[in-house]
């Protein structure tokens, strides 16, 4: 599936749950908003009915017994408008009723007020009495006991209503409460699998390019699928593959050359060798000093060269170490003894210090070497006239260090880690003296850390850089 597909039915899934809840939470609203109108409506509007029944009862039953204590006509006028009256809010409760109880006690009063009209009708025909008869007496009191069941009733009505409004309300709350709580459950099982399946391919492809990055062009990432990733991981798998092809052409290609030039540039060498020993005929001083430029020229020229196929076959896992236990001082004299040549020509002081005479280190005598003359070659090169390099061997519990500390222009802090790179140049805008092509500090990496070890440079306090190199002691074995 499609990675917009699963956001859109992810999302589309959160969107009809919140249209649902909010649906029933408007349903809930609605239902509490009835509840409360026929509360505030009706019922309020019942009961303030109720209390004018009672009080009409009231006022009755003091006319009704007035009028029959004394016959007097006012009092059977009022007795007719308070029965008008009385009767008017019966009609009203009996319409505004609206539960069962209460429609009950409005038709028992209904039946008790006819009853005492019934009484009443009959006692005003028999004028003979002007006292109430014990039947109205008690008829009166039934329906006065009728008022109060009403007017209770309608109590009752109004509380049943405010408790089914706080029910509601209280359910509705909960509703709210398990609503939100579901719908962020959904929303994190919806939205976790999506969010943990994207970050999960986006850190497979940034770690996968790092990695090409880093030169390890066989590397591949998973394409199976169908969705935009896969489709990503297909086309990051063939530049991936090209990239291996084109840095296999151009491992090849210079391998190839490299070791075709060292032949015409060994006879090349030989040839002027031949020449400065004046074997075709004798050299005057310009010849010789022109020989000598094309000899030194040769020499770095065999260096380089012997660079790229070292590199070739460090590329390749060709190259080959006899680890034995070496004397790291007297490795250090044979190494500063090569160049003392070089040192003279630049006027520079080249020394071998340690505290020890001897210090024993577990590695490849011909390879380190090959380190230590690279590293006391670039000290020489951009140290000034009459300055000093000094290569400084110590041991430090289990490591044996080599230093060689020169007074150049020393190397910037964001280039320390990348001057070990291929081909890197410090300073690449600026051509200096004697700078190779930038592979010899990568060789004496890739040579370190055959041995593993590590090599790394810093500041000298008094100016220039240290470069160290840092071996197996052979059993910490110093003497």
């Amino acid at each position: 599936m499609k990675v917009s597909t699963r956001i859109v039915l992810g999302y589309g899934v959160l969107i009809l749950l919140t249209v649902a809840v909010l649906a029933y939470q408007v349903h809930l609203i609605r239902q509490l908003h009835a509840i409360n109108k026929i509360l505030s409506d009706v019922n309020v509007e019942n009961a303030h009915t109720a209390v004018n029944l009672q009080n009409d009862q009231e006022t009755y039953e003091e006319f009704a017994l007035k009028y029959f204590a004394t016959g007097d006509p006012l009092y059977r006028e009022k007795l007719r408008e308070y029965g008008t009256d009385l009767e008017g809010h019966l009609k009203k409760l009996r319409l505004g009723a609206t539960a069962d109880s209460e429609k009950q006690a409005i038709e028992r009063m209904s039946q008790n007020w006819k009853n005492v009209q019934d009484i009443v009708a009959t006692e005003q025909k028999d004028p003979q009495s002007h006292h109430a008869s014990e039947q109205l007496r008690n008829q009166l009191g039934i329906m006065r006991a009728g008022a109060e069941r009403v007017f209770q009733a309608t109590k009752d009505t109004i509380q049943g209503s405010a408790q089914r409004s706080k029910e509601t309300a209280a359910y509705a709350l909960r509703v709210s409460w398990m609503a939100g709580i579901a719908a962020l459950m959904i929303s994190i099982l919806v939205a976790a699998p999506i969010a943990w399946s994207i970050a999960s391919r986006l850190r497979e492809m940034a770690s996968a390019t790092r990695v090409i990055a880093a030169g390890k062009f066989d590397h591949r990432l998973r394409a199976e699928g169908g969705d935009e990733f896969s489709d990503l991981a297909r086309d990051f798998n063939t530049m991936a593959r090209r990239l291996g092809e084109l840095d296999q052409m151009k491992k090849d290609f210079v391998s190839h050359v490299s070791h075709d030039l060292k032949g015409p540039l060994a006879s090349t060498r030989e040839t002027v060798h031949l020449l400065m020993e004046e074997i075709p005929g004798p050299l005057n001083d310009r010849q010789r000093r022109l020989l000598g430029l094309c000899l030194k020229s040769s020499q770095r020229l065999s260096a380089m060269i012997g660079n790229l196929l070292d590199v070739s076959r460090m590329e390749a896992g060709m190259m080959d170490y006899s680890i034995e236990s070496v004397d790291l001082v007297h490795l250090a004299h044979n190494a500063a003894s090569e160049f003392e040549g070089l040192a003279h020509e630049k006027n520079v002081d080249l020394k071998v210090e340690s505290a020890v005479s001897k210090i024993w280190a577990e590695c490849d005598h011909g390879r380190i070497t090959q380190v230590l003359g690279n590293l006391i070659e670039n000290a020489i090169k951009f140290s000034p006239e009459a300055s000093r390099v000094v290569l400084r061997v110590e041991c430090k519990g289990e490591d044996a260090l080599v230093s060689v500390w020169d007074r150049g222009p020393g190397v910037p802090r964001m280039s320390r880690d990348k001057i070990f790179d291929r081909f890197h140049q410090v300073n690449p805008g600026k051509k200096i003296s004697g700078q190779g092509v930038g592979l010899g500090l990568s060789i004496c990496r890739k040579i370190v850390e055959a041995h593993g070890g590590a090599i790394w440079v810093e500041d000298n306090l008094e100016g220039g850089s240290v470069f160290i190199v840092k071996l197996k002691a052979s059993n910490g074995t110093r003497s």
